[in-house]
């Protein structure tokens, strides 16, 4: 499990949560958290739903990601996975158990998240199961679709471009120079 050592995945405060740098004693959580959050969906895509196959994808996204458990009153009741690239932060997981979702917790989570990348002009992207109605909540929050594959389709979400920066290039464009 890689740590969260970023100042992106510094531990925050979002109303009665808090996150925080995911531990090794956090494992049997997390496995328990995955198979929640998507037993229901696998079936549905995949047919079925097998233990020793999901504890594998389970154990291979632990090393892909850096993770944070989101807490209520020192409880875990979620976790966030990001992953960092040179172009772009990669949203690796996102979840949170059933009796917590919602009520806007997903949404503070993403949004603090993107503001963050925002902060440094990176896109955000993910990948969402074909069956997983998560690909809505993405959609809701200006995520748009930007490839399939035969199980996933791929989102990214772009910072929004500000005055400030539109105005540090002076070149203008093509179309300008031959008007």
């Amino acid at each position: 499990m890689r740590l969260a050592h970023l100042s992106r995945l510094s531990p925050m405060s979002i109303g009665m949560l808090n996150t925080r740098q995911a531990k090794v004693s956090d494992y049997q959580f997390l496995k328990q958290l995955h198979h929640t959050a998507y037993r229901d969906v696998v079936t549905r895509q995949f047919g079925s739903w097998n233990d020793a196959d999901q504890d594998a994808w389970f154990d291979k996204g632990l090393d892909d990601a850096e993770y944070r458990i989101v807490e209520s009153d020192g409880t875990p009741v979620g976790a966030i996975g990001m992953r960092e690239h040179a172009d772009h932060i990669a949203l690796v997981e996102m979840q949170l158990l059933p009796e917590y979702q919602n009520q806007g917790i997903g949404t503070e989570l993403l949004t603090l998240e993107l503001k963050r990348a925002a902060g440094y002009g990176l896109p955000v992207r993910l990948q969402v199961l074909r069956q997983n109605r998560a690909r809505q909540f993405y959609a809701r929050h200006k995520f748009t679709l930007e490839g399939e594959t035969d199980t996933h389709y791929l989102m990214v979400w772009h910072p929004e471009i500000t005055q400030e920066r539109t105005s540090v290039s002076t070149r203008p464009r093509q179309a300008d120079r031959e008007s």
